[in-house]
């Protein structure tokens, strides 16, 4: 049975933990109606170690996201590299926003405060469900509340309190560093010998760089050093290397949890909610914000469920399974060199990197544009199997340390 609240006269108190972009966004859609919102999270707003980039779908969904205080860096192109350095080249479309995530904490919690929610910066110690109602323990005080909803990361206390905790399989290890640079920087994008890929974004006061691992005992520390000799050779830290862990739900046994119960929810990285195939979390954690308000607000919580599901649940579950049978490294040098001979298949992919239609929608585009494809690849070894050099005139620094010859 789905969870209901009583009458909003009655049900007004709501705790948020977490003041990330999921738990603010949440926090200031219910505090706008009038309902008491407690907004907990101790170190808000914080730099995430990520590169910060904001997709198309998330800023033009999400206004708040695009704020001019924000003074993002957009980027209209980034080299996409494989294992063994074939490449494709993303050049069309619309831009890709680089922001800091401390800043973009910063608006999304002055929106929230201004809305009404009180931010309480201390970590909740304790959490339990007594007589119907939440009593949350922070900063040596107790809290009330009718409802909790976990903003908490990949250690949400709320998913442990009713769900248990993430299991590490499910979890993907990353680490970022900032150096030297700017918006003058290109965009790198390598996947790894190993699962997981090496990226670096140029923002507005510095370059943001950084390594994720989809599966457990690998250096990604060395991966990250040998990414930075390889393409930004003599760069400067401007501190320590920051590690996290982000949700990484391959397996569909994940999504058969539920991420509302009668008195919680779950949502952004808390509930999973992550590509697991292209990294995207953002958005998708604004989106079950304002999933979840929805349901609060319309006094049926437990609606929350089946939302989530409706809007991305398929394409998430999707993407797990494509990630999980894609990252081969032979089949990804061929994939980087068909993106970039073949203009049906580059077509196909451009639409997917911009608009992210479903999985299913794009598998189908995919297999409609196959005749066309195997026509240019055989027309591309036909004529010697060579990139045509110029593909890389955006990227001309890199240049050098890039095959043009395809190597089957």
């Amino acid at each position: 049975m789905l969870p209901t609240m009583r009458n909003e006269r009655q049900q007004r108190e709501i705790a948020v933990i977490g003041a990330g972009p999921a738990g603010a966004h949440l926090a200031r859609r219910l505090a706008e109606t009038g309902l008491r919102v407690w907004l907990f999270d101790p170190r808000a707003p914080w730099e995430k170690p990520c590169g910060g980039g904001i997709t198309h779908q998330a800023w033009s969904r999400f206004p708040i996201l695009r704020a001019a205080s924000l003074k993002p860096h957009e980027v209209f192109q980034s080299l996409q590299i494989s294992p063994h350095r074939q490449f494709f080249v993303v050049d069309q479309g619309h831009p890709l926003l680089m922001v800091s995530r401390r800043a973009l904490g910063e608006v999304m919690l002055d929106a929230a405060t201004r809305a009404g929610a009180v931010h309480v910066p201390a970590a909740v110690e304790r959490l339990e469900s007594s007589a119907g109602r939440i009593r949350l323990t922070a900063g040596g005080r107790e809290y009330l509340a009718d409802f909790v909803a976990g903003a908490d990361g990949v250690r949400s206390l709320v998913r442990r309190t009713f769900l248990g905790e993430l299991a590490k399989e499910r979890t993907l290890g990353a680490i970022c560093r900032f150096y030297e640079g700017g918006p003058g920087d290109p965009t790198v994008v390598r996947v790894a010998s190993f699962p997981g890929y090496c990226w670096s974004f140029p923002r507005a006061d510095c370059l943001a760089v950084g390594v994720g691992a989809m599966q457990r005992g690998y250096d990604i520390k060395g991966a990250l050093e040998g990414f930075m000799a390889d393409f930004y050779p003599g760069r400067r830290p401007l501190g320590p290397a920051q590690g996290a862990l982000l949700p990484y739900l391959h397996d569909f046994g994940a999504y058969r949890e539920p991420r509302v119960g009668a008195c919680w929810a779950l949502i952004g990285d808390a509930a999973g909610f992550v590509d697991t195939l292209t990294g995207e979390g953002i958005g998708y954690a604004v989106w079950s914000a304002d999933l979840l308000a929805d349901a609060i607000l319309a006094g049926r919580p437990g609606r929350y469920e089946g939302a989530w599901r409706r809007a991305f649940g398929w394409h998430l579950m999707s993407g797990a399974w494509v990630a999980r049978h894609i990252f081969n490294p032979k089949f990804i040098d061929r994939f980087f060199t068909a993106i970039t001979v073949c203009p049906a298949l580059r077509r196909t992919f451009m639409d997917y990197v911009w608009n992210l239609p479903p999985y299913p929608v794009l598998l189908g585009r995919a297999l409609r544009a196959l005749p066309a494809t195997r026509r240019e690849w055989r027309a591309f070894k036909r004529d010697g199997a060579l990139i045509p050099a110029e593909r890389l005139q955006p990227f001309e620094s890199l240049a050098g340390q890039i095959d043009f010859q395809y190597r089957p």
